[in-house]
């Protein structure tokens, strides 16, 4: 399924990544985490760097 970014969807992508960084913060800062989260700020900043309506790939997990 495709969906278009719009603000909400921003926001609410952005909030995922930053409980992701939350829980990360929690952890030993050993190479695996310090790899996560360089990752988890890359992505938020290509995120917010998009245009509103740029198509994005998602996909529903089940139990969540």
């Amino acid at each position: 399924m495709i969906k278009p970014l719009t603000p909400q969807f921003r926001s609410d992508i952005l909030e995922s990544l930053n409980k992701q960084l939350e829980e990360l913060n929690s952890c030993e800062n050993n190479s695996y985490v310090v790899l996560q989260k360089n990752a988890i700020n890359k992505f938020k900043k290509l995120i917010k760097s998009l245009p509103d309506g740029y198509p994005i790939p998602v996909e529903r997990r089940n139990g969540r």
